[in-house]
C-alpha cells in the first residue's frame, strides 16, 4: 500500500502564546515593550524548532525559574496547532 501524500499544518499566533505565559506564569519579569515585541515575532514566525527555541529563548529570559527546553514543550503543547492534511484534503 502506498503512503498517501500527507501535509502538516503548524499554526500559532500571539493570542496563544499570551494564554500560555498566562496559564503557566510565564513572562513576569519582562515589561510591556517586551511582551509585545515578542508577541509580534510570533505572528511573523512559523512554529518550527528553530522558532520555538528563539520565542522559548526570549520567555525563559523574562520569567522564573524556567529553562528553555522546557517553555518549548509548553509552547508546543498549548500554544501550537497541528492539523493533517491527506492528498490536499482535511476531512479524510
Amino acid at each position: 500500500m502506498k503512503t498517501p501524500n500527507i501535509a502538516v499544518n503548524r499554526r500559532w499566533s500571539g493570542m496563544s502564546v499570551r494564554q500560555t505565559c498566562i496559564k503557566h506564569d510565564l513572562y513576569t519579569c519582562g515589561d510591556n515593550e517586551n511582551y509585545e515585541h515578542m508577541l509580534n515575532w510570533v505572528e511573523r514566525l512559523y512554529p518550527n524548532t528553530e522558532n520555538l527555541y528563539f520565542i522559548a529563548e526570549d520567555i525563559q529570559k523574562h520569567s522564573k525559574d524556567q529553562t528553555i527546553t522546557n517553555v518549548m514543550y509548553l509552547l508546543e503543547k498549548d500554544a501550537v496547532t497541528t492539523t493533517f492534511e491527506i492528498d490536499g484534503r482535511d476531512d479524510i
